[in-house]
């Protein structure tokens, strides 16, 4: 015997609704965990807003109007693209990877695209199957009143507490947004911090001398007798695949022979970077901003500054790859574009970068610089970053150690035209961040991509290993945080022993969801059995 109609209408919607209240559960669970603990009250605030959100994406679905179906259909894909996101990665999507999609430059973003491509085009053809079973199986309507009360209910306890939060002048879009995404994790959350990301990368076109100094630097700086002082900036590098560090394939046996110890330099062992993706550490090494916040970033001259008040003459040179355009790469374009000289390269590979620096070197007689050197390194894909001579090198390694081999090379060229032009010179070579290899960087678990090299020779002796070691904190890891103070008296400044102290022994990481933890403590919850 059929059913009534009218009840067996409810019975499907009740069907559903039970469905969408199961995989809002699931979904409200997995962002109150990713916090680090449940907590029920914020639970089922997830738990509303997900739910409304799948009614939504519903109603809009089983619309008259195209551009209901269309919104709908949108809305439907980008929350399966978290889904897809969520599944490939093992978490969900975090503030880092956001702020990264809006700060990138074309090269980055396309060389994404694989990986893009392996989270979209499974959502679009779950989506497209959803689409279809619903216009022809699914004869379920809903009101939207009851999912618009609820969604309008949170939204004001959203405005409440964002009356709470004072206001930073320069990161203020993105405190609200970032309070709308704690309430909506699922779609608008996420499109909210995007959209206040992207208004807020106008914060970083000021390009005027910031004129206070940090309170640890002591002032007047020295005018010591170098005459060039280099950071290498290495991409992407996991340490234990370096040979100079024990990995059995001879991927980097240049670097092992320029930093050995006969020659007075340093290969460093245990160093870690102070954050996972290039936006953050970049910054934390070149200024005085830190995990807990970018106040200083505005507020303190950088690196590039004090170089520039103690008469030395400035440069940011580059791969391509790493080109600066615009509000792209917008939080560490801030400093480089306080730079006397702002050039990249015109050809593929890093080992063409010592042709850039050859050029400037040879004619430009400033008696005192500093230049920073940014590598494309091993950043995905790996496949870009290495040439033919590479594999013939290593003809059995891996496309992650041929990347690596390349910036042995590249390593040794600049080396070799930093020794052609000038006697009384110090070196810095490491990363930014590591790698984990095959799967990228900036995730939220993972030890690998804070595990880096950390290499240093110097013509001072006044610059020797164990110069390097006193900026090493008492849990025995020296933090890409302390490059900041590391350049400062390499280019003349002392620092505040007891401001030194206070930051080396506090040896805390940015993690991409923006919370910073003690080092040792992500090292134990992350450490490879």
């Amino acid at each position: 015997m059929k059913l009534p109609q009218f009840i067996q209408r409810r019975s499907n919607a009740l069907i559903l609704l039970l469905i969408y209240i199961f995989l809002s559960s699931i979904l409200a669970y997995i962002y109150v965990i990713d916090d680090g603990y449940f907590r029920f009250s914020y639970f089922l605030i997830i738990l509303s807003t997900t739910f409304c959100l799948f009614l939504f994406v519903h109603i809009l679905i089983k619309s008259r109007h195209h551009f209901g179906v269309f919104i709908g259909t949108l809305v439907l894909f980008l929350l399966l693209s978290e889904v897809s996101y969520l599944i490939y990665f093992g978490e969900v999507i975090s503030e880092g990877v956001l702020n990264s999609i809006t700060e990138t430059n074309t090269y980055e973003a396309f060389s994404m695209l694989k990986l893009v491509l392996c989270v979209t085009v499974p959502a679009l053809i779950v989506t497209i199957g959803i689409l279809f079973i619903y216009k022809k199986f699914i004869t379920v309507k809903f009101r939207p009143i009851l999912p618009l009360t609820c969604y309008l209910a949170i939204a004001a306890i959203f405005l409440s507490a964002g009356t709470l939060v004072q206001n930073d002048t320069h990161e203020e879009y993105k405190l609200k947004s970032l309070i709308l995404r704690k309430f909506y994790p699922a779609v608008l959350g996420n499109v909210a911090y995007l959209g206040a990301t992207y208004l807020s990368t106008d914060v970083y076109a000021d390009t005027s001398e910031i004129e206070v100094f940090n309170d640890a630097v002591i002032l007047p700086p020295q005018n010591l007798n170098d005459d060039l002082v280099v950071l290498i900036m290495g991409e992407s590098s996991l340490v234990s695949r370096y040979s100079a560090y024990g990995y059995p394939k001879p991927t980097t046996p240049l670097m092992a022979e320029i930093f050995n110890q006969k020659n007075g330099g340093c290969i460093i062992n245990n160093s870690h970077s102070s954050a996972s993706m290039t936006r953050d550490s970049i910054p934390m090494s070149l200024s005085f901003s830190i995990p807990e916040s970018n106040d200083n970033l505005f507020n303190n001259k950088s690196i590039i500054e004090m170089a520039k008040y103690n008469n030395y003459k400035t440069y940011w040179l580059a791969s391509y790859r790493q080109y600066i355009e615009g509000t792209a790469n917008a939080k560490f374009g801030f400093i480089a574009r306080k730079s006397d000289v702002l050039d990249f390269t015109d050809k593929d590979h890093d080992v063409n970068l010592s042709e850039l620096l050859e050029r400037y070197l040879k004619k430009d007689n400033a008696p005192k610089k500093f230049i920073f050197l940014h590598l494309r390194g091993s950043h995905q894909p790996y496949s870009d970053g290495y040439d033919e001579i590479d594999k013939q090198a290593l003809p059995d390694a891996e496309n992650y150690d041929l990347t690596i081999h390349h910036t042995d090379r590249a390593v040794k060229a600049i080396y070799d035209v930093i020794n052609k032009y000038s006697r009384n010179y110090t070196i810095i070579y490491t990363s930014d961040h590591g790698e984990i290899v095959n799967l990228g960087h900036g995730l939220s678990k993972g030890i690998d991509q804070f595990l880096i090299p950390f290499m240093f020779i110097s013509t001072n002796n006044q610059f020797d290993c164990q110069f390097i070691e006193s900026f090493r904190s008492s849990n025995g890891y020296l933090s890409g945080l302390m490059n900041k103070y590391i350049l400062s008296n390499l280019l003349g400044y002392q620092i505040d022993q007891f401001i030194l102290d206070k930051e080396k022994n506090n040896d805390r990481i940015l993690l991409p969801g923006n919370q910073n933890v003690l080092f040792l403590d992500f090292l134990k919850l992350n450490k490879q059995p």
